[in-house]
């Protein structure tokens, strides 16, 4: 009966005891002895630049990097070694430079570390104070290891060379995007404003979340979304690579633009580099060339002498021109007219599909100086076209002066005597197949800007000239059963030193359509030397577009409709 009673008894004793040492602790923290010392600290909290991502990836992101400091005072001089050697260990700092640093007497920097590493060395530093390494502060009675804190962030971009030089990069030295959309974007993807957080510390130096502290949150930079469908991009990176090679060209550049919205879904260069390791033979890389490099069409731009003539009521495609047998010489001109194909007649539309260049000359001489001067500005030659890219180089487009004269009418109506870029090209072709309306293409999904540009119907009129050019003209190569593909082909000499010589830029712009996709692509090969005929737009860039078709069909950005219309 005894042992009954003993039980509670004891159960009471302990309950009484932590009501003791519960009401002490609680005394303690609410009251706190005049001597007794709690150090105060604070932390900085750096801002970090916002990411660029697309719909399933990030390309472009910060990562912290943090400091690890120490007063070389507090290490016990018996157990330097095993701090530096375990130090050494965790952060790969070479031993002898720790041994240097440490001659320091005052606070040094050891190491600067990424998130992984500073995780390890918060473990790695209590396994020190564990073992005795370092020293008691007489001002605190406590033992002071090493601090890590927010030193600043890197710019990482997990995909390389992928995206570039669109993408551009980050200089830490400058603290700013350097060209593509790092520079073009980079005041909203800058950090804002730092944080701090201040309050009192433990033991290991971490900041007491409790009613004392004090916290300023930091302010990162705006994240960029990007219309890139990634795997897109990637492949058509690597097709040209090959096509490069293959064509023996300076660059090859492709671009896939959602016909509708002016959504930039791929932007492909084949002269790429990796934003975390530029050397010097990257430098001709960094230059964004569809909006930097400058060259003349050629016959892509004879869609656009044709819809400015249909908009001005000064032709009729069905009418009939004198082909002069492929070999024109109008008093005008010191030197003939040469098309490649020799034509006795051809229908106003045929100029288009088997590239008259006598055909088309005739044509561009009804319109006035005015017309064709506007024309070419409502196509966005000769202006920015207002991508979101930095640097863009507008061209040039023949005065109004000039165009008095019928010998720079003539030659800008087939594509010299006129320079564009990259970019001027796919937003003028765009018009054709969204309806006679011109979009402002943009890579991030940002608003864009719309204008008409051609009514409706002649929109469709070119639509079905440029399908034809598919079908019986220059670019059979691109008939593919099910999908609506059109465009046209452009094979420009190359002028060098005031000289036409024996080097070419071959190009092809056009669309692929299905019953509920329109999408408008180009491929521009520049300085291709690859021999007769293989530098044709024919037998180069338009087995290029066809690639890239397939690759989307095979993404199930197109499907095939079973007739092709």
């Amino acid at each position: 009966m005894k042992n009954n009673y003993r039980i509670p008894i004891i159960f009471l004793f302990f309950i009484f005891f932590f009501l003791i040492i519960f009401g002490d602790f609680l005394y303690l923290s609410l009251h706190k002895p005049p001597n007794y010392f709690t150090p105060k600290t604070y932390k900085k909290i750096i801002a970090l630049r916002g990411n660029i991502f697309t719909k399933n990836y990030i390309v472009a992101k910060s990562e912290k990097i943090y400091a690890v400091s120490i007063n070389p005072k507090f290490i016990d001089p018996n157990k330097k070694n095993l701090f530096i050697k375990l130090f050494s260990i965790y952060t790969s700092v070479p031993q002898q430079k720790l041994r240097n640093l440490l001659k320091s007497k005052k606070y040094v920097i050891l190491a600067k570390v990424d998130l992984k590493t500073a995780q390890n060395l918060k473990y790695l530093l209590k396994v020190l104070d564990k073992k005795r390494v370092f020293l008691t502060d007489k001002n605190t009675g406590l033992r002071i290891g090493y601090s890590i804190t927010d030193y600043s962030f890197k710019r990482v971009y997990p995909y390389k060379d992928t995206l570039e030089p669109v993408l551009g990069r980050y200089r830490p030295d400058k603290k700013c995007g350097e060209n593509g959309l790092e520079e073009y974007y980079n005041t909203l993807l800058s950090p804002k404003s730092n944080g701090i957080v201040k309050g009192y510390r433990d033991v290991y130096g971490n900041i007491i979340y409790d009613n004392n502290v004090f916290i300023k949150h930091a302010v990162n930079g705006q994240n960029l979304p990007l219309n890139i469908d990634l795997v897109l991009q990637r492949k058509i990176e690597k097709l040209l690579d090959m096509q490069k090679k293959k064509f023996k060209a300076d660059e090859v550049m492709a671009a896939v633009m959602n016909s509708k919205t002016g959504k930039i879904l791929a932007i492909a260069s084949s002269n790429r580099y990796n934003p975390e390791d530029v050397r010097k033979k990257d430098i001709k890389n960094m230059k964004i060339g569809f909006i930097r490099t400058l060259y003349e069409p050629g016959s892509v731009m004879k869609p656009i002498t044709f819809a400015i003539l249909l908009q001005n009521n000064k032709v009729n495609p069905y009418e009939v021109l004198n082909g002069y047998n492929g070999r024109w010489k109008p008093k005008w001109r010191k030197t003939p007219i040469i098309d490649d194909k020799p034509f006795a007649w051809l229908s106003a539309e045929n100029a288009i599909v088997y590239s008259s260049n006598i055909v088309i000359s005739q044509l561009a001489l009804r319109l006035t100086n005015k017309e064709f001067y506007q024309g070419l500005k409502n196509f966005g030659l000769g202006n920015y076209s207002g991508i979101d890219l930095p640097y863009e180089l507008k061209g040039y487009i023949p005065s109004l002066k000039r165009l008095n004269f019928p010998i720079y009418k003539s030659t800008t109506a087939y594509g010299y005597g006129i320079l564009v870029n990259f970019i001027q090209l796919l937003k003028a072709y765009n018009v054709f197949n969204n309806f006679g309306i011109e979009i402002t293409p943009k890579i991030a999904n940002v608003p864009t800007t719309y204008k008409r540009v051609l009514s409706a119907k002649n929109a469709e009129i070119m639509r079905n000239i440029l399908r034809k050019v598919v079908l019986k003209g220059t670019a059979k190569a691109a008939i593919i059963d099910g999908i609506f593909t059109a465009g046209k082909t452009g094979t420009a000499q190359r002028s060098v030193n005031g000289k036409y010589g024996r080097t070419y830029n071959s190009s092809f712009f056009g669309f692929a359509d299905d019953n509920n996709h329109r999408y408008t692509i180009g491929v521009t090969f520049i300085n291709i030397k690859a021999k007769w005929p293989n530098y044709f737009a024919s037998n180069s860039a338009v087995p290029t577009f066809k690639k890239i078709v397939d690759i989307m069909i095979n993404q199930n950005l197109l499907r095939k409709n079973g007739n092709g219309k």
